[in-house]
């Protein structure tokens, strides 16, 4: 079953965490650290509840698309068609040199129903990070 996983690794001092994601689709599995502020990730479960608002509707969150970041990680979801046909979609790149080098790019087959329920899961869960975070589900 595809799923996606999350846990809190330390909190700063002005409340910015380091969030480990792992990720599968069944077939590729991948796995990125990033920083980000709860208050993002809150934002980003909303606007997975209200997914999707039209056709063309794309809702992620990002870290580290300037390179000068030491990571990469976008999760989001993307209507595939006219029909609703929707994806959970999972880039990263650790930037480091080989042979330590790791870059990832797949998709999770996903209905809206299930992605607005992970929306509402993360938004309870990125209110306090203490317990890792899972969330699976079966394709349709």
């Amino acid at each position: 079953m595809p799923f996606i996983e999350i846990e809190r690794i330390w909190t700063d001092d002005d409340e910015m965490v380091q969030l480990d994601v792992r990720a599968s689709n069944d077939t590729q599995v991948g796995k990125q650290d990033f920083y980000t502020y709860p208050e993002d990730f809150i934002e980003f479960g909303k606007k997975l509840q209200e997914f999707p608002k039209s056709k063309n509707d794309v809702v992620k969150i990002e870290y580290g698309e300037d390179p000068k970041y030491y990571c990469f990680l976008s999760l989001g979801a993307v209507v595939l068609d006219n029909v609703g046909h929707s994806v959970i979609e999972f880039k990263f790149d650790n930037r480091l040199d080989p042979p330590s080098q790791a870059q990832g790019h797949f998709y999770m087959e996903s209905e809206p129903a299930t992605i607005n329920e992970l929306g509402r899961k993360l938004v309870s869960w990125a209110g306090n990070m203490k317990e890792a975070f899972r969330y699976e589900w079966k394709n349709a």
